[in-house]
């Protein structure tokens, strides 16, 4: 997939959600939720369906898209209980929300609800997760990482997507994945890009309590430690987050963002970034933009972060 080249000396904006949980259909089969995904349907008739209103996130989608960003990073949760019929409807979101070569996705853990629900679900999104050498089918198995360069940008994705017991919601990136990831850092380090990262779980500790964090987090960061990378963008907490990480090239931001549907714990929310070459690395503009009252969007948190590198450019 070749995508629009990106002007990164002059800067390009980047704009990230996340777990937009899209709602359920009105009818769900009972044969397909006689597993973990009973839990889920519980859950969202009661409690979740009201949290997650497609109204706040129409309104966030239609500031974004005001925005105009070059990019869009979705960093999964788009389901709930990864029902063919969420695949199906999830896609009709993605083609609204851009054309697949600017919008790019993750899977997020409701995506790999019970055995095979991701496997199967992942050909209806493949334009949107696929990396710029897009595979002949659409088997998830070896996929990911995916690499799409945009000028001096490598948009990496990571799936932490893994099936978990009922009451747990933890992912894993895995021992083959993180030896492709390795390489792949490696060569975008020496090409000189700019490596932004998504995943949907946080990779440090301590972001989310035990039952849902991500299992291999010492080895996936002790990974990005080593071999680098300029700033990881995650979800699944439904909260914002404001992070660092040391890497042998300097430290990486590790920035997460809260539901992009959901007023619970944060008001719904999505970032936007302006990155631009400096004489030294990247300089990156963060501007928080969340639902305020009377689904009023806001301006939130504001930051300017240098990222110093000197394999930039």
């Amino acid at each position: 997939m070749q995508g629009p080249e990106s002007n990164t000396p002059a800067g390009v904006t980047l704009a990230h959600i996340s777990d937009p949980h899209l709602p359920l259909p009105v009818t769900v089969p009972l044969r397909e939720v006689l597993n973990k995904r009973l839990l889920g349907l519980l859950s969202w008739r009661t409690k979740r369906h009201r949290r997650h209103r497609p109204e706040i996130l129409a309104r966030l989608i239609a500031d974004m898209q005001e925005h105009a960003p070059d990019l869009v990073m979705v960093s999964g949760d788009l389901t709930n209980l990864g029902l063919d019929s969420e695949y199906r409807a999830a896609r009709h979101w993605l083609d609204a929300l851009g054309d697949p070569a600017r919008v790019m996705t993750i899977p997020g853990n409701h995506e790999a609800l019970v055995t095979g629900s991701w496997d199967k679900g992942a050909a209806q999104w493949q334009p949107y997760w696929q990396g710029d050498a897009a595979p002949e089918s659409a088997d998830v198995t070896c996929a990911f990482p995916v690499l799409r360069r945009r000028g001096a940008l490598a948009l990496i994705g990571i799936s932490s997507a893994v099936v978990s017991p009922p009451g747990f919601a933890v992912g894993e990136v895995g021992v083959a994945q993180r030896d492709r990831l390795a390489a792949l850092l490696r060569q975008t380090r020496e090409e000189g890009l700019f490596r932004l990262m998504m995943i949907h779980h946080p990779p440090l500790l301590g972001t989310v309590s035990p039952r849902k964090h991500l299992r291999d987090h010492v080895e996936f960061c002790a990974l990005l430690e080593r071999e680098g990378v300029e700033m990881v963008l995650h979800g699944h907490s439904h909260r914002s987050h404001h992070q660092s990480l040391p890497t042998r090239d300097g430290p990486a931001p590790v920035i997460g963002v809260p539901s992009a549907s959901s007023m619970h714990h944060e008001p719904a929310a999505y970032n936007l970034y302006r990155i631009t070459q400096s004489a030294d690395g990247w300089e990156v503009e963060l501007s928080a933009r969340h639902v305020g009252a009377d689904q009023r969007m806001e301006t939130g948190r504001c930051a300017t972060m240098a990222i110093a590198r000197g394999h930039a450019g």
